[in-house]
């Protein structure tokens, strides 16, 4: 049986009820420097963890506002993703995930923006704007919740309402391996697993039309499919940890 770190908190369904005694009622975004502790420490350690291999990283530029858009399998998404680009990346995370013992206290020092899930997307969108204003580099899931099939499901709307509205590029991004390493439902493995982190060709941002966002999502999902080495999927993946179809 493969060693595992113990499971966070179960985090609340989107639309449920939000936060609880000792959660902030708003998000506050850390804003990790280049040189913070936390990330210079933890950089490392996750690397060997995750046995990481980047491609693609001359597509991530290295200031200036960008959003990264992946794939999702895993909580640990994240945690690649910020160890496979140079510059700080922000991401948004259930404020749940900072009470899981040992690394969940360090997240927000790794770019994680706590969000009281059940809050709604205004909220959360508000968040991304700001960061995006100040010129940070955010990782988005446009797919909303984590592939339980490996598949990439259909983009719901938020990145491509947020790309056009503030004119920034979209980076496609996969993170191939790592549902091993973190699977949906069960515990961080402690050995970790081998991690690939691949990132394709910055997309411009859509016209600020239906149509032209309906065409980004159509064309982002086919890259990254293409990226993680799987196909697309012509159904949403489910919120709250719904079964594989």
């Amino acid at each position: 049986m493969s060693a595992s770190l113990p499971v966070p908190p179960a985090a609340a369904p989107l639309g449920g009820p939000a936060g609880g005694p000792g959660f902030p009622s708003t998000p506050t975004a850390m804003v990790p420097g280049a040189r913070s502790v936390v990330r210079s420490a933890l950089r490392p350690v996750l690397r060997r963890w995750l046995r990481l291999q980047i491609e693609g990283t001359r597509h991530v530029p290295d200031d200036g506002p960008v959003l990264i858009a992946s794939s999702h399998q895993s909580h640990a998404d994240s945690l690649a993703l910020g160890v496979a680009v140079r510059r700080p990346v922000h991401f948004l995370g259930d404020v749940r995930l900072t009470q899981w013992p040992l690394l969940g206290p360090l997240l927000p020092g790794l770019g994680m923006v706590p969000l009281r899930r059940g809050e709604g997307d205004a909220e959360a969108m508000a968040v991304l704007r700001g960061l995006v204003a100040d010129g940070r580099a955010v990782a988005v899931y446009p797919e909303g919740s984590r592939s339980r099939d490996g598949r990439v499901h259909r983009l719901r709307s938020g990145l491509g309402r947020l790309a056009a509205e503030t004119g920034v590029p979209v980076v496609p991004a996969a993170v191939a391996g790592i549902y091993d390493v973190w699977p949906i439902g069960a515990r961080p493995r402690l050995l970790g697993g081998e991690v690939t982190v691949r990132f394709g060709p910055a997309l411009p941002p859509p016209a600020a039309t239906p149509r032209a966002r309906r065409e980004f999502n159509d064309d982002l999902q086919c890259r990254l499919a293409a990226l993680g080495r799987t196909t697309c999927a012509d159904d949403f993946s489910p919120f709250a940890g719904g079964a594989v179809g």
